[in-house]
């Protein structure tokens, strides 16, 4: 096995007319459960709110779609467990117990630092954030982005667009929250050693391809034979140590790429080599997060990798810093593949994936159907096997999970094998010709091109 390391709860007040209209579900049909989806996600209701009826109606689904032989007093038991929903503002400690920042949720229903900003431009641009109420916390020169990146906090007054345009109209342009992004995976369930991974080689080829995720749990067995290059990013300038680093998500993404059992199933992409950018950090419980500037960093460092594939299976707002990154990689010649999202048929776009440079992969089952919590729109270009998968799990087994984040890392081994020997204008015709159309004749806003079965 290759390692290369270069360097370095309980559940929210809960009203019983959430609860019982919940548990009152488990006696409809699927049909009438989407149409519910689709009122609470477009109702006048508060975020927080949203996203526990949200998972609650996921659990009962769930627990549908896998013919459970439970009463629904059983049922309602599993309802009342602690539902993962972040509060409003929670504080995020180093590893070493001290506070690094507040992640908040905005007004917007997206999260980020709270009171920190980001901007980039040139020398004599950045020196007009020396102003009161303005303080640099770090300037990092990004040059595999071509981008001089700095971080600052504001006072509360300043704590807006709006402010800031007024106080920097010459940067405007180019500043943005230091938004804070998700993986896209979600509930796991234990996986029997006789429901075995379905796949094959896709090619032999050595193709480099990148990786934004969490850690991967390198010692686990599925990554015996696997090459895989880590490089962290969790340091905060203005705190010592860094930020607690998980690595359920990106150990599962691995697996999709690089993870085999001997004699059982093989690897996707048995000589490939993976470089994972390590940007997220633990919240709470299963629940991960990326800042923005953690995320360029770790772009910054694929952008010097010699790749020509890179999968990002996490989602998050429009941001303008991101946006331009994924322009400057673009430039260079690297394909972008990420998830578009497990929000809802309703819900709105999400990036990365909804900027035009990126494939955006959404998840469907073995049979075709459609992942039922997968994001639709314009931004779909293609669906993969991403419901009920085997996944390795940090604990060294192997667990059952579904999530557009899993069907994202399939696209990208079977797109980097096409870069091997073709364009990139050619190497994405090649899975478009691959693709299965399902739903509309032709590309629709459910599987895009179609369904690619690897």
């Amino acid at each position: 096995m290759t390692h290369i390391f270069n360097r370095t709860g309980t559940m929210k007040p809960f009203l019983l007319r959430h609860l019982f209209p919940a548990i009152a579900l488990c006696t409809l049909s699927a049909p009438a459960l989407s149409i519910g989806v689709g009122d609470v996600t477009s109702g006048q209701i508060d975020p927080i709110t949203r996203q526990v009826e949200q998972k609650t109606q996921r659990m009962v689904e769930q627990a549908m779609d896998r013919r459970l032989e439970k009463q629904i007093n059983t049922q309602a038991t599993e309802l009342m467990e602690p539902l993962e929903v972040l509060p409003s503002v929670l504080s995020i400690l180093t590893r070493q117990g001290q506070k690094a920042f507040n992640d908040i949720q905005l007004d917007d229903g997206f999260r980020a630092v709270e009171g920190q900003w980001l901007v980039t431009g040139t020398g004599a641009e950045l020196a007009r954030l020396d102003q009161p109420g303005i303080t640099v916390l770090e300037r990092r020169e990004l040059t595999g982005l071509g981008m001089t990146v700095v971080r600052f906090r504001v006072t509360a007054e300043l704590d807006s667009h709006n402010a800031l345009q007024d106080a920097l109209p010459e940067l405007a342009d180019r500043l943005d929250r230091n938004h804070i992004y998700a993986p896209q995976m979600d509930a796991k369930e234990p996986l029997s050693e006789t429901n075995v991974p379905q796949w094959r080689s896709l090619c032999t080829a050595p193709v480099r391809v990148g990786m934004v995720d969490t850690s991967i749990a390198t010692d686990h067995r599925v990554f015996e034979s696997a090459q895989v290059v880590q490089e962290r990013f969790l340091a905060l300038a203005e705190v010592d140590g860094t930020l607690t680093e998980p690595a359920i998500h990106g150990t599962a993404v691995a697996s999709l790429l690089v993870g085999n059992r001997p004699g059982q199933w093989p690897a996707r992409l048995p000589q490939a080599t993976i470089f994972n950018a390590s940007v997220f950090y633990d919240r709470d419980r299963t629940l991960s997060g990326a800042t923005l500037g953690h995320l360029l960093e770790g772009l910054n460092w694929l952008a010097g990798q010699d790749l020509s594939v890179i999968n990002i299976s996490l989602t998050g707002p429009d941001n303008q810093l991101l946006a331009a990154a994924v322009s400057r990689l673009r430039e260079r010649g690297v394909l972008m593949v990420a998830a578009v999202g497990n929000q809802g048929p309703s819900a709105p776009p999400l990036y990365p994936a909804a900027y035009t440079e990126v494939i955006g992969v959404t998840a469907a089952d073995r049979s075709g159907k459609l992942y039922r919590w997968a994001n639709r729109g314009e931004q779909v270009m293609f669906a993969s096997s991403g419901v009920t998968v085997p996944v390795a799990h940090p604990d060294a087994g192997m667990v059952a999970d579904s999530g557009t984040s899993l069907a994202s890392p399939v696209v990208a081994a079977a797109l980097a094998c096409q870069r091997n020997e073709l364009s990139e204008d050619k190497a994405v015709g090649a899975l478009i010709n691959a693709a299965k159309d399902l739903g509309r004749p032709g590309r629709d806003t459910e599987f895009g091109h179609g369904f690619l079965d690897f």
